[in-house]
């Protein structure tokens, strides 16, 4: 028999309590009174029926001793467990998410719930009748052991000692239970009388059919650094710790390291005491705060406009020390260094980058040169050049080049240019080959009156069309990036449209694609990488790995920092960003309402029978003879 709640056994007390109360009930006292003959007569059938009175008093009070026993017994909840009655299929579940890393002892939880598995292995397969099967909830639910039988105890062993040999087979993530139970679905739904057990540290109130076995001390503690996050205030940056404690209260130290901090690359420490309330989130902020926000209290004001990166941590010893520290980047925009030379200068290329730079401004620092038209325009360390109706002799090879209005084609451009051409009329533009230069622009609504004819060679592609001939044309290979424009934005509306900045803006994230979209990730999540050069070398955690083809997604098991190294047509580059231990993964005390079961076959042998409704049924039939018994009072 077992216990749904073993702390309904308090209740038993109360039967002390009844006994007490027996022992100091006051008895009747004798009194002189006058004597009658009525009186007397009275006495004489009361003497009669003392050892009936006698006989009933005990009754009653082992009917109260039963009652108060089923009301305790039912606050405990028993059942039978009737999981190894008559069952012939096994699927056994180790949970392996990040939480089963805990320790106690030196000894992790994970590797707890692979020995309590294999103790149960060797009774379960004690029967000759009896098979089983292993399922690893891991980031991805798998079968270690499929069908084994009593000759395969040697070979169930092997498997369940490999788990835990070398790199664990617990990911550092959230386990896909799900796929687990989903598994279990493929025996539990057709085989007549199956059981599912799960070995893991989360607390379920409704389990279910499924038996839970719960693994972890109710002592461990664990302290963690949740997450770091840079808010944006006004230009400057406030820095909020989210530090939580699992297990019971307690104060944590948490050191906060900013390293490269703003223009003169200065370095800053801080530390904050946190008194911590178990399962309770506390957040300390560093940085500027406003004045309406009244509700944030800022441990240290400091103004930071940039930085390399920021480390949070704790020195706690506790029982998972994967969550104890916290790395943030991206806190320093890359310059972006645009050249501007025209021959015939105008403010729409200078416009359209101001309306960008406020879009760009937590990627891109952009820095815009102008070059006056008796000036000699560089030729390198930019990172894009635009030149307008005047183009250079030789063409830069460190960046991207756009070519507006060209009067010839710079020597290795790869396209001849032709004489202009006058349409005398606005002449609506269509749309080339599907470009993500060209992308969400309306060509129908852009009009010129003058272009030049465009000869282009292998490599471009025709992007806007006029009258059937190509003005717009684009290349991105590893020997030149460059977009060329045949027509001018004097004759044409095109400055005067939200394309123009549109189209700047394409440009941009296609010659210059952010190599990531975030800093922080989770162990388990999708990341996309990107690269302005033609490789990427990712290094961190257990990888080292180049990547070739972009964007890639690709998923990471482990947390730490990784960084990407790449070279750019101006130079080699390297941006980092951290991978954290899923948030949920902290609280080594989970709960959950309900768990998810898989489908069974049949009911027999394998559901526990609840005591609590034969209980209740003798607990009322006890009550009613208690009142029947004081109804029997003899006088």
């Amino acid at each position: 028999m077992n216990w749904l709640t073993p702390l309904g056994f308090l209740g038993l007390i109360s039967l002390v309590v009844l006994i007490i109360i027996y022992i100091i009930k006051p008895n009747y006292q004798n009194k002189i009174i006058s004597s009658t003959f009525v009186w007397k007569l009275s006495l004489k059938y009361k003497k009669k029926s003392i050892p009936i009175n006698r006989l009933r008093n005990i009754l009653i009070f082992i009917c109260q001793m039963l009652i108060l026993a089923l009301s305790s017994l039912m606050l405990v909840g028993p059942y039978i467990d009737t999981d190894t009655t008559d069952v012939k299929e096994h699927v056994l579940i180790i949970d392996a998410s990040a939480s089963m890393l805990a320790e106690t002892g030196g000894v992790t939880r994970f590797e707890e719930a692979v020995d309590t598995a294999y103790a149960d292995v060797k009774t379960l397969l004690e029967k000759e009748d009896t098979r089983l099967s292993i399922i690893l909830a891991a980031d991805k639910a798998s079968f270690v052991v499929r069908g084994a039988d009593s000759s395969s105890l040697e070979q169930v062993k092997d498997a369940l000692d490999a788990l835990c040999d070398g790199d664990t087979a617990c990911t550092e993530g959230v386990a896909d239970l799900t796929g687990a139970i989903e598994l279990a679905e493929e025996i539990t739904a057709y085989t007549e009388g199956a059981a599912v057990t799960l070995y893991t540290d989360t607390s379920y109130a409704d389990p279910d059919r499924v038996k839970v076995k719960k693994i972890g001390d109710i002592n461990d503690f664990n302290a963690a650094i949740l997450d770091v996050r840079a808010v944006n205030v006004e230009n400057y940056y406030r820095f909020e710790i989210d530090v939580a404690c699992y297990g019971r209260n307690s104060n944590v130290r948490v050191y906060f390291d900013l390293s490269g901090v703003n223009d003169e690359l200065l370095n800053m420490s801080f530390t904050e005491d946190v008194s911590c309330v178990n399962g309770e989130v506390k957040t300390i902020c560093f940085g500027k705060v406003l004045e309406e926000e009244i509700d944030i209290n800022v441990v240290e004001d400091i103004s930071v406009y940039a930085f390399n990166n920021a480390h949070a941590h704790i020195e706690e010893r506790d029982s998972l020390d994967g969550d104890n520290s916290f790395y943030l980047y991206g806190g320093r925009q890359q310059p972006l260094r645009i050249q501007y030379k025209s021959s015939k200068p105008n403010n729409y290329f200078g416009t359209a980058l101001i309306v960008l730079r406020d879009k760009l401004k937590y990627r891109w620092n952009i820095d815009f040169v102008e070059v006056m038209p008796e000036e000699e325009a560089a030729t390198d360390g930019f990172d894009i050049y635009i030149f307008e109706h005047e183009m250079p002799t030789v063409l830069p090879t460190d960046g991207v080049v756009i070519l507006a209005n060209p009067d010839k084609a710079p020597a290795g451009a790869g396209f001849m240019i032709g004489g202009e051409l006058r349409l005398g009329e606005e002449t609506s533009l269509s749309a080339g080959d599907p470009h993500r230069i060209t992308n969400m622009l309306s060509p129908s609504g852009i009009t010129v009156t003058r272009y030049r004819e465009i000869t282009s060679s292998d490599g471009y592609e025709n992007l806007l069309y006029c009258n059937g001939k190509p003005v717009m044309i684009a290349k991105n290979d590893t020997e030149a990036k460059i977009a060329v424009m045949s027509f001018s934005l004097n004759y044409s509306n095109l400055a005067l449209l939200l394309d123009f900045p549109l189209m700047m803006y394409n440009i941009i994230e296609y010659y210059m694609p952010s190599t990531l979209t975030e800093h922080v990730f989770e162990v388990g999540d999708k990341i996309s990488l990107n690269c302005r050069g033609e490789e990427l070398e990712l290094v961190g955690g257990n990888i080292d790995t180049v990547i070739t083809e972009f964007p890639t997604e690709l998923t990471l098991s482990e947390h730490g920092v990784y960084t990407t190294m790449y070279t750019t047509l101006s130079g080699n580059a390297e941006e980092s960003f951290f991978v954290r231990i899923p948030r949920a993964e902290s609280n080594i005390h989970p709960t959950e309402d309900a768990l998810i079961n898989p489908i069974f076959l049949g009911t027999e042998g394998t559901t526990d029978i609840f005591l609590l409704y034969y209980l209740a049924m003798a607990l009322v039939a006890l009550l009613f003879a208690e009142w029947w018994l004081y109804t029997r009072e003899q006088y």
